[in-house]
């Protein structure tokens, strides 16, 4: 597989000041003062902020341009010896507890979506790691992919689109 862009890894800003030391301190308040001052209304430029979903386990699937079936797999498909799976059959073989039940779901539900090529995501939830929680007071439809739990009330679209979900996963890389 090659990559059609860098599959950049987007740091944490605590890190910055572990990776860099003073210069990551001193990039870590400026950012953190640029934010304030968006958030005030005082701000001279343009800030863009997104939201680094952090999901697990991490998917690859697509077609494979070798055969031409779909397949889904985790980081192993990059191994010397791939563990690709085409088949319930193939995750079996493969993976074990929780990984085998998420990828068989991620099998059956990806394969219907028409993936042109070979796509990397974050595994958000399959139905059955969705929990009900109140957050003062609203009910909430929540999930815990890794060490981030997210949250959203049950009354928004989001809310409402998770709830009837059999999975969510967010894609950020494609290989050609």
């Amino acid at each position: 597989f090659q990559t059609q862009d860098t599959n950049t890894h987007l740091e944490h800003l605590e890190d910055d000041i572990i990776n860099r030391g003073s210069k990551g301190g001193e990039n870590a308040i400026n950012f953190l003062k640029s934010v304030r001052n968006m958030l005030a209304g005082s701000s001279r430029s343009k800030a863009n902020i997104t939201v680094k979903w952090d999901g697990a386990p991490a998917i690859i699937c697509g077609i494979n341009p070798e055969n031409g079936k779909f397949f889904v797999g985790t980081k192993s498909v990059f191994n010397k010896t791939p563990k690709i799976n085409y088949t319930e059959r193939d995750i079996s073989q493969n993976h074990s507890g929780e990984v085998a039940k998420k990828l068989s779901v991620c099998l059956r539900y990806l394969k219907g979506l028409n993936i042109k090529g070979i796509l990397q995501g974050d595994l958000l939830f399959t139905d059955g790691d969705l929990k009900s929680i109140s957050i003062d007071g609203e009910k909430m439809v929540s999930f815990t992919p890794n060490t981030i739990t997210y949250a959203m009330p049950v009354t928004s679209d989001i809310g409402k689109k998770i709830l009837r979900a059999k999975m969510g996963i967010v894609f950020h890389t494609q290989y050609n």
